[in-house]
């Protein structure tokens, strides 16, 4: 069984080692620390299972370092002890008012502090055993997707997580997530870090990406940092956003824009409607990127004749055969032209870069 870590803050050093010998015999592992301020330090280092304070302390007293301490997500729930030979009623007040758990006065009796420690140790225990339970159920939740993220990969995922991205764990972990994330994925991935980094304590965020099955999936995503075995980690939920349900004939007239009922119609009424739907898969893609201005795209991108000349092509449906017989090329070239058009405009399939190319006139349908 792993040994509980105690911190012991005190100035006077006798009393240090005495508490940290008794202590370390009784079978706990203890770190010391001889000021306020390498008290914060050990604790953020080393995160006890509890915390032992001296109040009267020059330059931090206990009263500092408890408030802190809870300030430090990582540290704010751990068990705190105040220990001083002061035994007047305001400290009672301030320490307990603060929200400590116990005030013991000196001269000690070892005896009272280890039952003072056991105590609050069970007590602490139980509240931990009643949020795993709770999270339990919330991670059976059939309508909520959960997923905690530790150590550079996903550590857990429930069954709705897997239903919604079609992804298992492992497959997951064995991707570069850059590669599935169809809008902005370099910031979206900076903001989640940053809350992984605690710089932000949460983020609410909406993603769309590619799920397993080649298909553009919107998701909303809820994400908190928290430490799991002293490692910082991820904990969030996934929520699929739903769109009204789109038939390829009849609905194509609802589009927002009149490029996209063009191109839409132009597809249907060619007998392409496999790459219609993957257009109508991709429409809602624009209401999650940010306003872009589309001459600094132009400007940015740069196309040669030829891949304008096929990236027009791909837009009004037409083949890499139909293409290549086309403008008298072969398939292999049309096939290098497409993989540049994908690089060059970051996107991820034919369906998203015909959206970007429409969105950012590109193309004229």
């Amino acid at each position: 069984m792993k040994k509980k870590r105690i911190l012991i803050i005190d100035d006077f050093e006798p009393l240090l080692e005495e508490v940290s010998d008794f202590l370390t015999f009784e079978g706990f592992k203890t770190y010391t620390a001889k000021d306020g301020a390498e008290g914060i330090q050990m604790a953020i280092q080393h995160k006890p299972d509890l915390i032992i304070c001296d109040i009267q302390m020059p330059k931090m007293d206990g009263f500092e370092v408890f408030k802190t301490l809870e300030k430090i997500p990582s540290v704010h729930s751990v068990p705190f002890i105040f220990l001083t030979a002061r035994a007047q009623a305001e400290d009672f007040k301030i320490g307990l008012k603060i929200g400590a758990d116990d005030y013991i006065t000196k001269p000690l009796e070892m005896d009272n502090l280890l039952a003072s420690i056991k105590k609050r140790l069970e007590k602490h225990e139980r509240i931990k055993n009643t949020h795993k339970k709770e999270f339990e159920i919330l991670l059976h939740n059939p309508l909520i997707g959960i997923f905690i993220f530790k150590s550079d990969s996903f550590f857990l995922i429930n069954e709705k997580f897997k239903e919604i991205t079609e992804y298992s764990k492992q497959e997951l972990n064995n991707l570069n997530l850059r590669n599935i994330i169809i809008n902005d994925a370099e910031s979206i991935l900076a903001k989640l870090k940053s809350v992984l980094d605690n710089i932000h304590d949460s983020i609410q965020l909406k993603i769309s990406f590619v799920n397993k099955n080649k298909r553009a999936v919107f998701i909303e995503v809820f994400a908190k940092h928290i430490e799991i075995e002293n490692e910082k980690s991820l904990i969030g939920t996934v929520k699929k956003i739903h769109f009204a349900s789109t038939d390829t004939k009849s609905n194509s007239a609802n589009f927002e824009t009149d490029e996209f009922k063009k191109i839409v119609d132009f597809l249907v009424s060619t007998g392409k409607e496999k790459i219609a739907n993957e257009i109508l898969n991709v429409k809602e893609i624009i209401t999650f990127e940010s306003e872009t201005n589309r001459s600094k795209i132009q400007e940015k991108i740069k196309l040669t004749k030829r891949e304008k000349e096929i990236l027009q092509l791909i837009c009004e449906g037409f083949t890499n055969v139909e293409i290549a017989e086309k403008l008298f090329i072969s398939n292999r070239t049309v096939d290098n032209h497409r993989a540049n058009l994908l690089s060059k405009t970051h996107t991820v399939n034919t369906a998203s870069l015909v959206a970007f190319a429409v969105k950012n006139k590109f193309v004229e349908i």
